[in-house]
């Protein structure tokens, strides 16, 4: 359906909206360039429309029968996401994922571009404007940092052996609300080092470069946020399933946890379980 050089050219796409639309602004914003979505935190930049529908076009004029999903046209208008499952070629946008890093200043920040087939992941870009470095995978055949044109081979795992208790990983406990908010705590108390980048981007990248042990993403789990991210960390090695044990579909809500191997996994599913 897709191939690597396809994917690259991809990839390529993400590099040029970055030259020219979200790297330019980077730390040049004015007030009036940031709006809030449903709250303070959530933002919208002028970058990230202008990067989105800079990708978008050139996506329609190379694929003009794909189904294109982006995450500020979804968020005006959803009726895209009805037909993700029946589309023969989809395609997946954050345009800047870790928005509120973004505008505050932080590098905390990427493009995210998912390609789906019939609602199943096939490729995967999280490019990093920052450095112009970026994770990519196809379904089948690895994952892999390219920095600098040079491909290196992801694979979690590197710290497997280490207890629960004395690794580090990223979970955002904080945005527990009503009663899950003390039994997240109590999950908290009981894992090493916590962090939370607020940016799947970074924390993806994190995970699948051995950097840290576990990511637990929760509340709803939007597409543009995982679906690349997702089959990068599955062909990297990772074990990633919802808490009850299905396998991540888009938009839903709960906790997915993505774990550098699967006795790490169920060591976190078995530790929220019983709290």
């Amino acid at each position: 359906m897709i191939t690597e050089s396809q994917l690259h050219q991809l990839a390529e796409l993400c590099r040029q909206a970055s030259d020219i639309e979200i790297m330019p602004r980077f730390r040049q914003l004015e007030d009036t360039h940031i709006e809030q979505k449903l709250n303070h935190n959530d933002l919208v930049t002028i970058a990230d429309q202008a990067a989105e529908k800079f990708i978008m076009e050139r996506l329609h004029t190379l694929y003009p029968d794909a189904l294109l999903i982006g995450e500020e046209s979804v968020y005006a208008d959803a009726t895209a996401l009805d037909q993700y499952q029946d589309a023969e070629l989809s395609f997946v946008l954050d345009p800047i994922d870790g928005t509120w890093h973004y505008a505050n200043g932080s590098v905390y920040f990427g493009v995210m571009l998912g390609v789906a087939s019939y609602g199943k992941m096939i490729g995967g870009i999280i490019f990093e404007p920052v450095t112009g470095h970026y994770l990519w995978a196809l379904e089948g055949k690895g994952a892999f940092d390219r920095i600098n044109g040079t491909d290196q081979p992801l694979r979690v795992g590197r710290h497997a052996s280490r207890k629960l208790s004395d690794t580090m990983g990223c979970y955002s406990f904080g945005v527990a609300k009503g009663d899950e908010r003390e039994q997240a705590l109590q999950v908290a108390s009981k894992l090493g080092r916590l962090m939370d980048y607020r940016c799947a981007a970074a924390e993806y990248r994190l995970l699948v470069t051995g950097a840290i042990s576990f990511v637990v993403f929760q509340n709803t789990l939007n597409l543009w946020d995982h679906g690349a991210g997702q089959l990068i960390a599955k062909e990297a090695g990772a074990a990633t399933r919802m808490l009850n044990g299905e396998d991540y579909q888009p938009q839903v809500a709960g906790k997915l946890i993505v774990a550098e191997s699967e006795a790490r996994w169920q060591e976190l599913a078995t530790l929220f379980n019983s709290n």
